[in-house]
């Protein structure tokens, strides 16, 4: 393990980070002895993912979360890859359903924000409240929750319009996370960050969009975390040149695609996979408001059958792919064996489906970011083949997410992760979400997934969810081509515990520098 950081350096700095004489200038902080933490005592990791914001409450999930706000707040609840669909203890350490529609939380009593104020039930209450008045990007995932109520110092109470078997896992995401309620009117809380997490933000020396480096928090209430590496997050929008970065030492770790896995495992360096996403589109404009022919089911069908799969999962991603139809893994919950292979490489009729639709041509845009060009390329040379023009916009890294809740595109690229579709609902498909911008309303999925969320019954969620996705499928409201692997690369001399969240990216809070690795030369006072 690297040496921890001498506590004796942070006298007076945690109290200060949120002050905004200690977070303008380097020289205003360097006065009050912050620490330099050598290479050799760093993770450095290179992602395309910019930092958007760290309030959590305004923030997205997606690597947004898991590169940036995992590592300077905690959630209520945590997340676990040993049983990812299931919350873990963090701020809250228990709780218990008194009935279906109230939870109760007992909350730790030994933490405090890096501002120096407690945290508490009404700390707590006042993040939930604030949560639900700023309604960020993320607030479908909590709508069963209506009220926090404080019983007492430290347990909270949970009002829920309905039973949700979801919601204490999403409070281990972006939603649930705390923030110091004297900071909620920080002006720049966006830029700095006032929670309780393992790593405290290092703003003077980050320069956003480049690279943002978090120094260990020696007051985190878990003793583990304070022995922790620094990370520096570093921005790399091209997957070559993150390749080229670990090569040259210039970082440790970094998201690549397939075209780079191969390279670096030939070079010594490890590499490590996880089943996480989807590849294709999901239909935004499904009722053809921006692009008439969309609005039929057979259009978009014909884009499901004029694609070669099983081309582009050898051609294009190198194995670490495979062709499906579906959204959902095989591991979830609204997986039908029977959608599988609905689609098949079928270009006759694809075409026999256009002209059925009276439909000799058309044309619609892609946004894509530029690590997902060669794969939408793959595709955009097929539907060429049966009169489909898709055209190809490269857009700027980390913005797919926020055009996908705008009417600028007719489908959105993103590679949504294989959660549990009691989440994949309200973010995606529901007439209320992020990703359903033009308010399209399928009455069917409403009426399935509403029935499905509201209950404990396992039998009954999984056969509704089986004929929601039958829905999802043929009407081709998301059209899948592959579930595809998220690829790290690592420097495995140096790191130890590397391996894929569920959100693209490695899981930092885990990544440890080898004991036997490089030779730390300690901490340097400026």
């Amino acid at each position: 393990m690297p040496n921890a950081i001498p506590r004796a350096a942070w006298a007076g700095l945690v109290a200060c980070l949120s002050l905004p004489a200690c977070s303008g200038g380097h020289d205003e902080v360097a006065s009050v002895g912050l620490p330099v933490v050598t290479t050799a005592e760093t993770v450095r990791f290179g992602t395309s993912n910019p930092m958007v914001t760290f309030d959590p409450h305004l923030a997205d999930t997606g690597p947004q979360f898991s590169s940036y706000l995992t590592l300077v707040y905690d959630g209520l609840t945590a997340l676990n890859l040993a049983s990812p669909f299931e919350p873990h203890p963090s701020l809250a350490t228990s709780w218990t359903w008194p009935d279906d529609n109230t939870i109760d939380l007992t909350l730790r009593r030994d933490v405090r924000f890096i501002d120096g104020e407690l945290f508490d039930a009404h700390a707590a209450k006042a993040n939930i409240d604030r949560l639900m008045e700023l309604k960020g990007p993320r607030i479908n995932t909590v709508a069963s929750m209506y009220a926090a109520e404080v019983l007492d110092d430290y347990a909270l109470r949970l009002h829920l319009h309905f039973p949700d078997p979801t919601l204490l896992y999403n409070l281990g995401l972006s939603p649930g996370m705390m923030v110091s309620p004297a900071a909620f009117d920080n002006p720049d809380l966006d830029l700095n960050p006032v929670g309780t997490g393992p790593w405290l933000y290092d703003r003077a020396r980050s320069t956003l969009g480049e690279v943002l480096h978090f120094v260990p928090n020696p007051e985190h209430f878990e003793p583990t975390y304070h022995d922790v590496p620094a990370i520096d997050v570093q921005e790399l929008p091209d997957r070559r040149a993150r390749l080229n970065a670990l090569v040259s030492g210039q970082i440790d770790l970094a998201i690549v695609g397939p075209t780079e896995a191969e390279p670096a495992r030939d070079q010594g360096f490890g590499v490590t996979s996880r089943a996480n996403r989807w590849f294709g589109l999901t239909i935004l404009d499904r009722a053809g408001d921006l692009v008439p022919e969309m609005g039929d089911p057979r259009v978009r069908q014909a884009l499901g059958f004029a694609v070669d799969r099983q081309a582009i999962a050898e051609a294009v991603y190198f194995g670490y792919a495979r062709p499906t139809s579906q959204p959902m893994h095989h591991a979830n919950l609204g997986h039908d064996p029977e959608l599988e292979s609905f689609f098949s490489y079928d270009p006759a009729r694809a075409r026999a489906l256009l002209d059925e639709a009276g439909i000799d041509t058309f044309s619609f845009t892609v946004p894509v970011t530029a690590d997902s060009v060669p794969q939408y390329e793959a595709v955009q040379a097929y539907v060429r083949r049966v009169g489909i023009d898709m055209r190809i916009k490269v857009i700027e890294p980390g913005s797919v997410a926020a055009l996908a809740r705008t009417r600028d595109y007719p489908v959105n690229t993103i590679g949504y992760p294989n959660f549990d579709p009691d989440s994949r609902h309200p973010a995606i498909w529901s007439v209320t979400a992020g990703f359903n911008p033009f308010g399209y309303e399928d009455p069917r999925l409403e009426r399935l997934a509403d029935e499905a969320i509201r209950s404990l019954d396992d039998d009954l969620r999984a056969r509704n969810y089986r004929e929601y996705f039958n829905v999802v499928v043929k009407d081709v409201l998301t059209l899948v081509y592959l579930q595809i692997d998220d690829l790290v690369i690592y420097d495995s001399d140096k790191l130890t515990g590397v391996r894929v969240g569920r959100y693209i990216d490695p899981m930092l809070r885990e990544i440890r520098i080898r004991p036997d690795g490089p030779t730390f030369a300690g901490v340097a006072g400026e």
